[in-house]
């Protein structure tokens, strides 16, 4: 909500400036002067041509994040590991088969206990930390963020320059255990770069911190040219490389040339556009007042298309963001959320609150046997018998393929064990059987929060205690630490 409102506010003041910019030259008619005009470049018309490719960027960049996101969080990826990384040819498998359904340039795996690269045509190498391009996979383990998007040559590509997006693995207790992810094709920024240069007659390009262009339309400048030692725009470069966005100019044989630029963190890359300022004048001083009422023309539909644009986008992104597809009840990025408003609360003094995790008995035997339709069916019922039974202030998460997680707010101990009785009891009653002659049932384990429990360690405690109801018979309901339970 706050990020949609912040983009709302962006838009509205965007269309504020520009609509009294444009009621303000049309007031001024011929009296604008060459200033105004440059004005308008450095200000609005340069950075946003900046803004528009780094918008394409970051949204070419979510899909993948996404998918790596999926293959970390794959319970067949962690179970392959935890089980001693055995059969191999199941992990290069199921590479294979991400890379073809995605269609992405590579897919691959990284072991942190064997070092084994692992990618969708075998294994590739043994990573080691005296190779200097090993060097990504030694950082991750200490990154601060889930993923990291790294520009490298893919070895498994004849060295291809590709964009990777890594994303750690996690095994069930939160230790770190390996690396996954995937490839991109970087000729799809030079697309981008062909793209905008056609339509807005810039010059285009990226470099890296050093000064070496590394994108550009021309192919031969390519790993060729360092800007630090190009005539004209040397005697700036250097500034622009110590920044992160801002605007410059210099001179060259053909004139001033306008230069907006800004750092891309997710390639490490600077994006350079640049305008020499007597074209973009010539035009301008033709035919000022027709330009002006055609760009407020289209300033305001590209606010109203950009508002539309921007409430769909941002509508969907949130309920991929809060929200597992089968069940519809919320995901495991939305509890950390939700959890960490709880545990705040509960540490001040303010409320208890108890955690449950409830697993549906029987589910892998329902997949195997009746098909995972007929296992998709007895999870949604489950959901809906369980969310019957729920407060509107209680949270239901999916964790896994058969668990799923309960936020019980303001709850202690033994109200929350008897809450799941009453739902484990509605569900046997209520769910249609995934078996023949076998009752739907589910197993739960609860803890309540504790001064000093973090997230890892409720998770723990409960988890003990519904290790405890599985291992009593299943269609039970446990507490950590133990309390007198009712029978099944």
């Amino acid at each position: 909500m706050h990020i949609l409102t912040s983009r709302w506010r962006l838009i509205a003041i965007l269309g504020v400036i520009l609509v009294a910019g444009f009621v303000a030259v049309n007031l001024a008619h011929y009296h604008v002067s060459r200033n105004s005009i440059r004005s308008t470049l450095i200000h609005n018309e340069l950075p946003l041509t900046s803004n528009n490719i780094y918008a394409e960027i970051q949204a070419g960049l979510l899909r993948p994040i996404y998918i790596s996101s999926l293959m970390a969080n794959d319970t067949f990826v962690k179970d392959w590991m935890l089980g001693g990384e055995r059969e191999e040819r199941k992990i290069v498998k199921y590479l294979a088969e991400i890379r073809e359904k995605y269609d992405v340039s590579s897919t691959f795996l990284v072991s942190a206990r064997t070092l084994r690269y692992y990618h969708y045509k075998g294994t590739l190498k043994t990573v080691s930390r005296q190779v200097p391009k090993d060097a990504w996979f030694f950082s991750m383990e200490s990154h601060p963020a889930a993923y990291r998007v790294d520009v490298d040559t893919d070895e498994a590509k004849s060295n291809d320059l590709t964009i990777f997006v890594n994303h750690k693995v996690y095994d069930y207790d939160g230790n770190f255990i390996a690396v996954t992810g995937l490839g991109l094709d970087v000729m799809s920024i030079g697309e981008l770069i062909r793209r905008y240069s056609e339509n807005y007659r810039r010059n285009i390009y990226f470099v890296d911190r050093s000064g070496n262009v590394t994108r550009h339309l021309d192919p031969a400048q390519i790993g060729r040219i360092n800007i630090l030692k190009v005539p004209g725009i040397s005697s700036v470069a250097a500034d622009m490389l110590t920044g992160e966005e801002g605007f410059l100019s210099y001179r060259s044989e053909g004139g001033e040339i306008l230069v907006s630029y800004r750092f891309i963190p997710e390639l490490n890359w600077y994006l350079v556009v640049e305008q020499p300022e007597s074209e973009a004048l010539a035009p301008l001083r033709q035919a000022l007042v027709f330009n002006l009422m055609v760009s407020g023309a289209v300033t305001l539909l590209v606010l109203v298309i950009s508002g539309y644009a921007v409430t769909r986008f941002q509508s969907r992104l949130q309920e991929l963001a809060r929200t597992d597809r089968l069940t519809g009840v919320c995901n495991r990025l939305y509890f950390d959320i939700v959890f960490s408003h709880l545990m705040g609360r509960a540490s001040r003094g303010c409320a208890p609150f108890t955690l449950a995790i409830v697993d549906v008995d029987n589910l892998k035997a329902v997949n195997d046997r009746e098909g995972h339709l007929e296992g998709d069916r007895l999870l949604r019922e489950i959901v809906a018998s369980i969310r019957h039974r729920l407060r509107a202030s209680d949270t239901l998460c999916r964790w896994g393929g058969d668990e799923f997680v309960i936020l019980l707010e303001e709850c202690d101990l033994a109200t929350g064990i008897r809450l799941l009785e009453e739902i484990r009891r509605r569900v046997g009653e209520n769910v249609r059987p995934g078996l023949p002659g076998i009752p739907a049932s589910i197993s739960a384990g609860l803890a309540e929060y504790r001064q000093g429990d973090d997230e890892k360690s409720l998770l723990a405690r409960a988890d003990r205690a519904l290790y405890r109801a599985k291992e009593g018979g299943r269609d039970r309901v446990c507490g950590e630490p133990p309390v007198e339970e009712a029978p099944a």
